[in-house]
């Protein structure tokens, strides 16, 4: 893969965890800083401190509206991609990237940008 990769996708850096961090951050805050843990949002340093938790994410899921629900799964999905496949699936949308975004607004659509350019792996 070359340098000039739009998402540099093997260039890790502080910088890319930083960023990474930020928007989790901004994600976890839309979405309920009570869905993740074990840290809190506000001070967390790591992602690992702001994983999704099972338990409060499926017990909520079903009770979202449409684009909230496909927020989550696409944040699920960065942490784990396979729960956030299942999540997915229990959506009615198309089950791509661009389905998974289509209706959310532009500050969670931003979110997602963030992720993905700056995601070095869970």
């Amino acid at each position: 893969m070359s340098k000039d990769n739009v998402l540099n996708v093997l260039e890790e850096s502080e910088e890319k965890r930083h960023r990474f961090l930020a928007a989790w951050k901004r994600g976890v805050e839309f979405l309920g800083a009570e869905l993740f843990g074990p840290g809190r949002w506000e001070t967390a340093r790591d992602k690992n401190q702001l994983v999704p938790l099972r338990k409060p994410v499926e017990a909520v899921f079903a009770k979202e509206s449409g684009g909230e629900e496909q927020f989550l799964a696409a944040m699920v999905s960065f942490y784990d991609p396979g729960w956030g496949a299942e999540l997915a699936e229990r959506i009615d949308c198309d089950k791509s990237v661009c389905g998974l975004t289509y209706n959310l607004d532009h500050e969670r659509t931003e979110v997602l940008c963030e992720l993905l350019r700056n995601y070095q792996g869970w």
